[in-house]
Order: structure tokens, then C-alpha cells, then sequence
């Protein structure tokens, strides 16, 4: 059988090389895998049950209550631990659809920029650059509460994805605008290679740093744009996250009553979340960038 290897002059290769090169980049990815253990763990098992209202309200962190209770008597750590999860599967999933419509809307549009099909969706793309993205899913959301319906997390995934594609295919697109007519390209366009096959085996592999830069942008986004509407009570709050979290204690007027261990920890840990995004799009930079790069002279050319 043989082994899954990966060219040492490949495009993914040399992605790799130059992120995992980056400090700033191993720090978030080493702080990413630290949430998502501690979600994944949370998920499985919580010191106590999340929703039960069986221990005195309010009471400030102890050692039976790390990080104390809720107005409600309800332990938020095990709130805490519990909630992790589905912030940072929205913020994935959204990264991961969001930059695959931007992969094909910004390759093919940049591909076919001078027929009808690149212009349409170059089009369609300054469109969607136009349109608030706050204000659409605002939109969407009062209008479900209207049908007294609220967004849970297969909708919420579904608007936050639909708006968070277009400043990823605008970069894309750019990309395959600029490397459609160099000589490989035209070399396999007059040996008869389809379409299909230049796009996805010579443009989409040079252009892996703004695709993996479009991901964890479209993550933050997610992450950030999940805090904010379940801040503004527009999603379903019958579920544990960090983000109903933060409604229940702004909504009890926590930071008036002084319990900053209510609002503070989901907080802290959303903050913490859209840092790891951060700091790996940093490393990403870097590498699509040269202006970035530092380059390492051998010493006998110093």
C-alpha cells in the first residue's frame, strides 16, 4: 500500500512550510487546538448539568463553583464548557463554506473575466461587496422572529456563509486574473486541457495562501458576527453557547450587579477563539506577501 506523500515543491507543502515557519502562526494554532480540547471535553462531560436552577443565584466563584453562579443558580463553568463547541463549529463552517463559494466564484470570474459568465459573477460579487453584511443578516433574522421563527445553528450557519464569501472571492479573483496568462496556463489551454482541469490543477494550487487567508478571515467573521447576533437575542436562546451566555447575563444586568463572572469567561473565550483565527492568517500573510517575508542570508554572504 502505498504511503500519502506530499512534494517538498508543491504548493501545499510550501504553505505549510512557510505558516508552521511563522511563530505568530504556530501560536494560534496551538491556541486553537487548546479550545477546541477544551470544548470537545466540555462537550462530553460538565461538573454539573448546564441548564439546572438548583444552586443559590449569584454567587461569586468558590471552590465548588469556579467560576460561580448565574442569577438563574445555574453553574457556569459547566455552561462554559458546554457552549464552546458550537461557537467554534460555526466559525469552521462558515469558514469552510464562505471560502469554498469565494474559491468558485473569485477562480472562475477571474478565469472567464473577459465572456459573459466572468463578468456576471464579478458582478454578483461587488454586490454582495456593496450590501452590508450586518444589516442582510439583521434582515433575515426579524424576519424569521416575524414568522416567530428563530435562527438556530443550521441557519445561523447558512446566513453567516452567505455573507461571508465576498471579500475572499474579490482577493481570489484578483489571483486568477493575474496568473491566467502566463505560460503554463496558455501551455495547457493549446494542448486541449478542459477547463475544469486548469482551474482546479493549476490555478487553485497557486493561489492556496489567499484561499487559506480567506478561511480564517471568513472564520473570524464567523465568530465575531455569532457573538453579536446572539448578543442582540436574533438566534434561538434555548441552547447553551457562549453566545447565550452573553445575552442571559447582559440582559440581568450582570456588569450592573458587579457579577463579571458571568459575563467575562464567554467573553474572554470568543476573544480567544477569533485570536487563534488571527494570528494564523498573520503566518498566511506572510507568506503571500513577500514584503513580509524575512529572508534568512546564508553567512558567508553577510
Amino acid at each position: 500500500m502505498r504511503s500519502l506523500r506530499v512534494s517538498r515543491y508543491s504548493p501545499v507543502y510550501r504553505l505549510w512550510e512557510g505558516v508552521w515557519g511563522q511563530p505568530v502562526a504556530r501560536a494560534g494554532l496551538v491556541l486553537f487546538l487548546a479550545l477546541l480540547a477544551f470544548s470537545v471535553v466540555g462537550y462530553l462531560w460538565q461538573p454539573y448539568n448546564p441548564v439546572a436552577s438548583k444552586f443559590p443565584p449569584g454567587q461569586p466563584p468558590s471552590w465548588r463553583h469556579p467560576l460561580g453562579t448565574t442569577e438563574y443558580g445555574q453553574d457556569v463553568l459547566s455552561q462554559l464548557m458546554a457552549g464552546g463547541l458550537p461557537v467554534i463549529a460555526i466559525g469552521v463552517g462558515v469558514g469552510a463554506i464562505g471560502t469554498l463559494i469565494s474559491v468558485l466564484v473569485g477562480v472562475v470570474s477571474g478565469y472567464y473575466a473577459d465572456r459573459a459568465l466572468g463578468q456576471a459573477l464579478s458582478w454578483l460579487n461587488q454586490l454582495f461587496l456593496v450590501v452590508p453584511a450586518l444589516i442582510f443578516m439583521m434582515f433575515i433574522a426579524d424576519y424569521m422572529m416575524a414568522l416567530h421563527v428563530r435562527l438556530g445553528y443550521l441557519g445561523l450557519l447558512i446566513v453567516l456563509s452567505l455573507t461571508a464569501w465576498p471579500y475572499g472571492a474579490r482577493t481570489i479573483r484578483a489571483q486568477a486574473l493575474s496568473i491566467r496568462r502566463r505560460e503554463f496556463i496558455l501551455s495547457s489551454q493549446l494542448i486541449g486541457e478542459p477547463w475544469y482541469r486548469i482551474v482546479f490543477d493549476e490555478i487553485v494550487p497557486y493561489s492556496l495562501p489567499y484561499i487559506a487567508s480567506a478561511f480564517f478571515f471568513n472564520a473570524l467573521y464567523g465568530v465575531f458576527s455569532t457573538a453579536l447576533i446572539y448578543y442582540l437575542g436574533l438566534a434561538s436562546l434555548n441552547t447553551i453557547n457562549w453566545g447565550t451566555m452573553l445575552y442571559w447575563s447582559i440582559s440581568s444586568y450582570a456588569y450592573f450587579t458587579g457579577e463579571w463572572w458571568w459575563y467575562l469567561p464567554p467573553g474572554l473565550m470568543m476573544g480567544l477563539l477569533a485570536l487563534s483565527f488571527a494570528l494564523m492568517n498573520i503566518g498566511i500573510d506572510v507568506v503571500a506577501n513577500p514584503r513580509l517575508r524575512v529572508w534568512k542570508i546564508p553567512k558567508g554572504m553577510k
